[in-house]
């Protein structure tokens, strides 16, 4: 393994943890796909992934760990930091754009892109949601921002890392597109990519790191945060609020990634109740019902198979409802370090 594939923030400095993984588990968390034809976990993980996905068996007793102790901030390279650092500034009160749910399966992905919207005032121009989120409307949407939120399945190809490729409502976005001169984003400050396998590369050609959060800095973008891994949704939900959240309060970017993980990681299923549960599930209810309401549409139209596409959705909405009531009960439903350490820091502090 190469260092920038080292989750540092997870590594123990003390105490200990033990858990139990099966196979499928380890490849969702260690195995990048570029190729068609794998299976989508559907509303669990916001990227492809190879075979059904487990959560890990987990007994934790008290650790530190280095995040706790240290703010991580990684580059790709001296050359990439160097262009970071050189371009010009930006201003004091920089503009959102928000892309959501592109292929509409990522069930907490409306809560999350919702909260934002509200705290940083995003109008719905520049909030691409569902199936209007396209190539062209994102690249034209982050021409405009200064701030660029994605929020939808993405995914890497380490054989051939050029291929790595966002998922957006109409195609792919590959990172050889956005490194390539049409892509140029001057006036983009920073980039979370909340989506699977964002910063994943097992480049065997070159030690640079080639993923699609290097396309971003290549492209303009002073600062990205990003995935190493396939990440879960309601987690990666609440880590991009709360990563906000401190950067409202006037953390760094590296201090405020630090800080929602140290507060995700440490989130009680009390707390959790109590603070989040009710609005999430309001948000899954109304996916829920407009999943029905297409359903009936599709019924009335005799589309079998669009009608069968609304139910299976609804069906799993159903499955996650549920799943917030067990988390409720939980001590800490999101303490295992797969739930928060795949997010890294790249570019500018």
């Amino acid at each position: 393994m190469r260092l920038h594939q080292m989750p540092f923030a997870a590594l123990p400095i003390d105490g200990m943890e033990t858990f139990q993984q099966d196979e499928t588990f380890h490849q969702n968390v260690s195995t990048s796909v570029g190729n068609e034809g794998k299976t989508r976990v559907d509303g669990e993980t916001r990227g492809l992934v190879i075979g059904k996905k487990s959560q890990p068996k987990v007994t934790v007793t008290p650790t530190t760990y280095l995040g706790d102790l240290f703010r991580i901030r990684i580059v790709p390279s001296c050359q990439i930091l160097y262009y970071c650092q050189q371009r010009p500034p930006i201003p004091n009160q920089p503009t959102m754009g928000i892309v959501e749910d592109a292929t509409e399966d990522l069930f907490f992905s409306r809560y999350e892109c919702e909260t934002l919207a509200q705290s940083y005032n995003v109008y719905a121009d520049k909030r691409l949601q569902g199936r209007k989120a396209t190539v062209t409307e994102y690249q034209t949407l982050a021409s405009q921002v200064q701030i660029l939120h994605s929020s939808h399945h993405a995914t890497s190809n380490p054989m051939q890392p050029l291929d790595s490729y966002l998922v957006l409502g109409d195609g792919s976005l590959t990172l050889s597109q956005l490194i390539s001169p049409g892509w140029r984003m001057p006036n983009l400050s920073d980039v979370f990519a909340c989506c699977c396998e964002v910063n994943f590369s097992v480049n065997k050609v070159t030690d640079d790191l080639l993923s699609l959060a290097t396309g971003f800095l290549c492209a303009g973008a002073r600062s990205v945060v990003s995935t190493q891994w396939s990440v879960e949704d309601l987690a990666s939900a609440l880590l991009a609020i709360f990563y906000y959240n401190f950067r409202q309060a006037g953390m760094s970017r590296s201090q405020a990634l630090q800080q929602g993980q140290i507060k995700l990681r440490n989130l009680t299923g009390e707390e959790f109740a109590r603070n989040y549960q009710g609005e999430i599930g309001k948000s899954l209810q109304q996916q829920h019902d407009q999943a029905m309401t297409r359903r009936n549409d599709a019924k009335v139209k005799g589309d079998v198979t669009e009608c069968q596409k609304w139910q299976d959705l609804a069906d799993k909405i159903q499955v996650q409802q549920q799943r917030l009531q067990s988390l409720a009960q939980e001590k800490q439903p999101f303490s295992h370090p797969y739930y928060w350490a795949g997010f890294v820091s790249q570019g500018l502090a």
